[in-house]
């Protein structure tokens, strides 16, 4: 019998995590939807070509226009540019309201939509305050939600949103890793000879 009443708990706990719930997968933020085509949003960035991630060189940014979404100040959609397609892979929204207010106005609807969120990002200090929620969909995709309010003039200050569809991010990783294996002589990169150019003085 207890056996049978563990099992059930156990269960429970499983089907009630949000990353498990049928309606806890998202995939869309203000109207954008990952794994879309970027050319379905071609209207809503600012002109010119996108630029790649300096960090992330096998995903290419686009601005975003803030005309074109009430209370965004500004952001970008990341899409991949190596393994085929221009897939939406990243979101980041940044909003005109700065304050923690709104952060916790955010927080609190998405506790509601998904629960706890299951890992904390931000400083000890309460300098950066970022909370992810985690997200699958029971077929090898992964989704990662991050909200985060800053009062760091280094760190994206006031309020964004953060949303990467990290199954499509692998896939393009993979995709730069194998195109790029080998590849470091031809490409001219130098090692380093000695540490002390690189010590702070």
């Amino acid at each position: 019998m207890r056996r049978a009443c563990f099992l059930f708990l156990v269960l429970a706990v499983l089907f009630a995590t949000p990353a498990l719930a049928g309606n806890g997968y998202p995939t869309t933020l203000a109207g954008f939807t990952l794994g879309d085509s970027m050319a379905s949003y071609e209207d809503y960035c600012q002109e010119g070509a996108p630029i790649p991630v300096s960090d992330a060189p096998f995903l290419s940014e686009s601005q975003l226009k803030s005309e074109n979404l009430p209370g965004v100040r500004g952001g970008t959609l990341a899409f991949g540019n190596c393994a085929g397609g221009d897939r939406l892979v990243r979101i980041k929204l940044k909003f005109n309201d700065h304050s923690q207010r709104l952060f916790n106005r955010l927080y609190d609807r998405y506790e509601q939509s998904f629960g706890k969120p299951d890992k904390y990002l931000g400083d000890a200090f309460k300098n950066v305050i970022a909370w992810e929620w985690r997200f699958e969909d029971g077929k090898g995709g992964r989704v990662a939600l991050v909200l985060m309010w800053s009062r760091d003039k280094e760190i994206r200050p006031g309020v964004s949103i953060k949303m990467t569809q990290e199954t499509l991010l692998d896939e393009e990783f993979e995709c730069y890793k194998a195109q790029r294996k080998g590849s470091m002589g031809k490409m001219g990169m130098t090692k380093i000879g000695s540490l002390d150019a690189y010590v702070p003085r």
